[in-house]
């Protein structure tokens, strides 16, 4: 089951024949997530549309949702990711703890041995040779089982080089 209609939401793609809008030409967001076992997607999305509804920022500027690949297969993760129709790109711990972070978490820590996974999540740069690094817009944000994130990736490649629905995994 798909999850409710949220506030800033475009599109209902839980009805018949709908689908989310296609990202922006100029999209050049990532939305790192964290999340603990249980995280719903209803409680993700509700962190993604404040965060989004804060950056006054559409869906449509949003690239991928990134994070660790102990969680590429949550289903709240998945659902989210699906509900706005945004690959879901996951990154190994070791490539997480290469970015440093503004708020380490102390149960990302305990956890997998690094500082933090929203925040990094959505730093690892995208493919593209001799882009600029990006840029965290949004320290983490976090509810009872979710954290988000947001980075910005200036001169992100467009939206069709990320292939949906494949997590991308990062040596």
């Amino acid at each position: 089951m798909l999850p409710e209609h949220h506030p800033g939401d475009t599109a209902h793609p839980d009805r018949a024949g709908d689908r989310p809008p296609a990202a922006d030409p100029g999209a050049d967001l990532v939305i790192g997530v964290g999340a603990r076992r249980g995280a719903t997607a209803g409680e993700i999305l509700t962190l993604i549309d404040d965060a989004l509804r804060v950056l006054a920022v559409a869906p449509t500027a949003v690239l991928a949702l990134a994070t660790v690949t102990h969680r590429q297969h949550d289903p709240g993760l998945r659902a989210a990711a699906a509900h706005h129709g945004w690959p879901l790109l996951a990154h190994p711990p070791a490539r997480l703890a290469t970015i440093p972070v503004t708020h380490p978490s102390a149960a990302a820590q305990r956890a997998l041995g690094i500082p933090g996974v929203a925040e990094t999540a959505c730093m690892i740069p995208l493919d593209g040779p001799g882009l600029p690094a990006p840029t965290l817009i949004m320290p983490k944000r976090a509810s009872r089982r979710a954290t988000v994130a947001v980075a910005r990736h200036h001169g992100a490649p467009s939206p069709p080089s990320i292939t949906v629905g494949q997590p991308l995994d990062t040596p």
